[in-house]
């Protein structure tokens, strides 16, 4: 807002010149400039011109960090000059400071005496922000949030803005969320609040109320992305309704082992395909090609081409950047016949091609284990095979099947060894289950002796048991100048040592099954030391980051017995599985891999949609999204309503020397 008229009958002509002679010093020249209202000030102490200096003044004193200063004259303004269109500014400017201060309710106090349609735009924004910080309760907060919202005319602060109200929503229960939709309504964040009150319903099973908040939140208006969160609801909403289980139950290759993939034979129609095929990533992209191509029947079997289907692949190259991948999707949508795309890779790429996809509404089938990218998101899909689907099978079979109930954990100090470690520690405990010793090393080590002996109780030694167990070593080193009858009989005399209280000393191997995640490259290193330290006789455990054929070939004995998922086994006894792995070796002359795995499936639950007849892009996502107990090369799919994919992987373990599958 600015300054007050110089003209009109109270202001006298010589009040103008010297006001406006005050306002005349250079912007730079706030010295100058705060000499000359103060001199305004004290010569026309009574001029209505003298708040409007006063204030300017007090704008300085805080422009330069003298918080006592300004607050002197914000309060000058407001008690002398309650006429000014200044003092709800000043107003707004004692309530921030004393909001500084940690004087909340003074600053309350104050902020309910400014009529917030005297300040100008910025004071506004100013004032609604402190209105958020000093709301006494969410459902307040929330109202202010709605109002600093409405403020906003770019779309990133908005963006941050809704952050916020998402924050405060997810702090409220049930009868919070009504209350906010009742006293907001229609306005934001009023819809958004019923759609989190019907996720919560949906989660608990109570149907009726999720239908109503999702009909209820359908009739206002709805930013994006929330539009796409009102159809991910009304989507989980439909498939439990139909009696699905959200990608809840997902069975064994058991219960497939006589099945055959869905006939695509009659599918026709166009799919896009977004690939890093040229740049560091080229031979990364060219496998999942492969893999599209061949569900496709680009290199059928049979000469009968009546057999097989009638499927355009328009192909586009990411190179491996998001940009790129973004516009290679905008590029696909704009032609119609394009019913859905394939791809990327890549998480960044993927990213970037979700939002795209999602804009243009065109399904996309994102080859990428980060849940992220389907969040929130009704056209986008997420086919890789998650880790915690891994670790959850896992984590059942060892200990439904095989009886464990303690695990330890030997992890890496890394991204992925921390998540994963921490989704099987959840697993375990889910199934009643303890984890009784944890212990990790540096990403980059080869020496792994630290981190086992924390696991087998070397870590919490008393000096006592300490200087028993040099003794116990010293004993086991002088058996190797033994005959060997003698050397056995003293090593079973060591073993047998206890510790001062009748104890059992390290190594202690209190666990049934050992959890690693780790490439295999590491796990043969690991394995040899465990036998080394003594810490041996525990089942180990892995992830697919263990599916090599070196695991066994280098680790040997020391893998015996092990247990590990695998996102993609060539070996299968599976039929369809053995059938896609022996035509993949025939066509290219290599083994398939995991990314080929995954792609097919991908394509062949495209292909499935146009075999049944369905094209448009919206038929073609109803139908993934209805997808459950789908049969693939790469796992089990189930199809959650929030578009992410529920696999099932392969479960293979070590039998003497021998990779086998056990699932």
């Amino acid at each position: 807002m600015g300054p007050l008229s110089l003209s009109g009958p109270e202001v006298s002509e010589q009040e103008r010149r010297d006001y406006a002679d005050a306002l005349s010093v250079p912007a730079h020249d706030t010295l100058i400039a705060e000499q000359r209202l103060t001199a305004f000030v004290q010569k026309w102490p009574n001029s209505p011109l003298a708040g409007d200096a006063a204030f300017r003044m007090a704008e300085l004193a805080q422009a330069r960090g003298d918080q006592e200063a300004a607050l002197r004259r914000y309060h000058y303004v407001v008690r002398n000059f309650p006429r000014s269109n200044r003092i709800d500014a000043a107003r707004l400017g004692v309530a921030r400071i004393q909001f500084g201060r940690g004087n909340l309710d003074a600053a309350v106090r104050l902020m309910s005496e400014i009529r917030l349609r005297e300040l100008s735009d910025d004071e506004l924004r100013e004032a609604h922000r402190l209105l958020v910080k000093t709301a006494r309760d969410p459902a307040t907060k929330l109202e202010w949030l709605a109002k600093l919202r409405s403020d906003q005319v770019d779309s990133d602060a908005r963006a941050v803005i809704d952050t916020e109200i998402d924050e405060v929503l997810a702090q409220l229960d049930s009868a919070g969320l009504e209350d906010v939709a009742r006293r907001v309504g229609p306005d934001v964040p009023a819809a958004r609040a019923l759609l989190v009150a019907a996720g919560r319903a949906l989660d608990a099973g109570d149907l009726e109320r999720a239908r109503d908040g999702i009909e209820r939140a359908s009739r206002w208006p709805l930013a994006l992305p929330y539009g796409s969160q009102l159809a991910v609801a009304a989507d989980r909403l439909r498939l439990l309704e139909s009696g699905a289980s959200d990608g809840g139950f997902l069975p064994s290759f058991r219960d497939f082992a006589g099945a055959e993939l869905p006939s695509t034979r009659s599918a026709a129609g166009s799919i896009g395909v977004v690939l890093p095929l040229t740049g560091d990533f080229a031979s990364l992209g060219e496998e999942t090609l492969r893999g599209i191509l061949l569900a496709a029947g680009a290199f059928g079997e049979s000469s009968d081409t009546e057999r097989r289907p009638n499927i355009r692949i328009s192909i586009r190259d990411s190179g491996g950047s998001p940009a790129r991948a973004a516009q290679a999707v905008r590029d696909l949508a704009r032609q119609r016949s394009v019913s859905a795309i394939i791809g990327p890779l890549l998480s960044e790429e993927c990213e970037a091609a979700a939002a795209a996809a999602e804009a243009a509404r065109v399904p996309l089938l994102a080859l990428t284990s980060r849940e992220e990218v389907a969040r929130n998101r009704s056209y986008v899909f997420r086919l890789r095979t998650r880790p915690a689907d891994e670790v959850q099978v896992l984590a059942d079979y060892v200990m439904r099947e095989l009886g464990a109930q303690r695990f330890a954990i030997l992890y890496p100090r890394d991204a992925y060894g921390g998540g994963v470690s921490g989704l099987f520690w959840s697993a375990v405990e889910q199934r009643g289950g303890r984890v009784v010793a944890l212990a990790a090393y540096e990403s980059d080590a080869t020496d792994f002796a630290d981190p086992i002996r924390r696991l087998v109780g070397y870590e919490l030694l008393t000096s006592e048991e300490k200087e028993i167990i040099e003794e116990r070593e010293d004993l086991i080193r002088s058996a190797r100048r033994l005959e060997p009858e003698e050397a056995v009989l003293v090593r079973e005399e060591a073993r047998a040592m206890l510790g001062p209280n009748e104890e059992p000393l390290p190594p202690i191997v209190d666990f049934d099954a050992l959890f690693i995640p780790e490439s295999h490259e590491k796990v043969v290193l690991i394995a040899p030391q465990l036998a080394f330290h003594e810490a041996s006789g525990a089942t180990l455990l892995g992830t697919d980051a263990w599916n090599h054929p070196e695991l066994v070939s280098i680790g040997r004995d020391h893998v015996e017995g092990a247990l590990y998922t695998a996102n993609f086994y060539a070996d299968s006894s599976v039929g369809y599985v053995r059938n896609f792995a022996d035509h993949y070796a025939a066509t290219f002359g290599t083994t398939a891999d995991d990314l080929s795995a995954h792609a097919y499936d991908a394509a062949n639950l495209v292909f499935v949609q146009f075999a049944r007849g369905e094209h448009s892009r919206s038929d073609v996502r109803s139908g993934i999204l209805a997808a459950s107990s789908f049969p693939g090369v790469s796992g089990i799919l189930a199809m959650r309503a929030d578009g992410n994919a529920r696999k099932r992987p392969f479960l293979l373990s070590v039998k003497r020397g021998h990779i086998v599958e056990i699932d």
